[in-house]
């Protein structure tokens, strides 16, 4: 008589693991990716590891790089590459090049790298954290008035730092670096008055922000109105639509703002307490219109399974934030 209750443990023994397996890898694991967007003669491409607003933003640099190109009667390709250094903070490292914007990986049995672009063009690189547009228009500006000495000075180099392994083209390094400390010109300065919005294909009315002046407003748009702005911040960390007429807006990985529409409410500014080194967007969910929850999970040196969750409560009335609803229900 075949086992037929032992065949059923087992197959249910292998669902279990299955599962758990592959609810491991759906929180745990991730790949790296590219976002590619063209915005005239200049292409802007990222590389990172979620969908942070970093993305958002380097679209916008974009944008204002093209009309700059153009206050600069540059109209041949440039090619914008970010490199998101997303995990933590990172000393930004600078490049400089006019080629085909190839980065050939140097460690051992890397595939060879192909050109990606069709022509050579002035080529910017960076790997940072943060990215912001007046040190990408620095950079732009001096190599479109030095493209002849970018050509001839410009040489191969290997780059062993912040999770790179790269051999790539690039001017001086150093050379960079006191090219960022020159005060900016006149026409940087018209450039960054330039108002961008957030690249939102869909966005007609609601709550979103635009880059100016080298700061981010949060703006309220309502029909047959003209825009409001609520809150002008020196930078966007995270951007988290709440329902149809609320956001969480994260200025920094562990400090945030909550705006309501039609009321013009601006929360205090809000602090997460000890979020150890997670660096992933936070899982935010509305809660019965009165309340939101801030998830994530992290490694600490504390006792017990790692790694550990936690969620905040966020009060909306009461603009307060509860720090670890799991403690405040251990100490009732």
């Amino acid at each position: 008589m075949p086992d037929v209750g032992g065949n059923i443990i087992k197959q249910r023994k292998y669902i279990l693991t299955l599962f758990l397996v592959l609810t491991f890898w759906t929180v745990f694991a991730h790949q790296d990716f590219w976002m590619t967007k063209d915005f005239g003669n200049v292409k802007v491409r990222i590389k990172t590891g979620f969908e942070y607003e970093e993305i958002n933003k380097v679209f916008i640099i974009g944008q204002l790089a093209e009309l700059f190109s153009k206050q600069l009667n540059y109209t041949d390709k440039i090619f914008l590459d970010f490199n998101h250094h997303y995990t933590g903070n990172c000393v930004p490292d600078y490049f400089i090049s006019y080629d085909k914007g190839k980065i050939q990986y140097s460690w051992n049995g890397a595939d060879k790298e192909k050109d990606f672009l069709k022509n050579k063009s002035i080529v910017v690189r960076q790997v940072s954290r943060q990215f912001d547009a007046e040190t990408t228009l620095k950079l732009l500006e001096y190599a479109i008035q030095n493209i002849g000495q970018i050509k001839s000075s410009q040489k191969e180099i290997e780059y062993n730092e912040n999770y790179c392994q790269w051999i790539i083209n690039s001017i001086d390094t150093t050379k960079i670096k006191t090219i960022l400390l020159e005060p900016e010109s006149n026409q940087l300065k018209i450039a960054l008055t330039l108002k961008i919005e957030k690249p939102e294909k869909d966005f007609k009315y609601g709550l979103s922000y635009f880059f100016k002046d080298n700061k981010y407003s949060i703006f309220s748009r309502q029909y047959n109105k003209s825009d409001t702005i609520l809150l002008t911040l020196n930078n966007i960390y995270d951007f988290k639509r709440i329902g149809h007429s609320s956001i969480l807006i994260f200025d920094t990985d562990s400090t945030f703002y909550y705006v309501k529409e039609y009321q013009n409410k601006v929360s205090e500014r809000h602090k997460i307490g000890n979020k150890y080194d997670y660096y992933r967007p936070y899982k935010v969910e509305d809660i019965d219109g009165d309340k939101i929850s801030i998830n994530f999970s992290y490694y600490s040196k504390e006792e017990g399974r790692q790694p550990k969750n936690r969620t905040l409560i966020y009060l909306i009335e009461k603009d307060e934030l509860i720090q670890d609803l799991d403690k405040l229900i251990e100490n009732r």
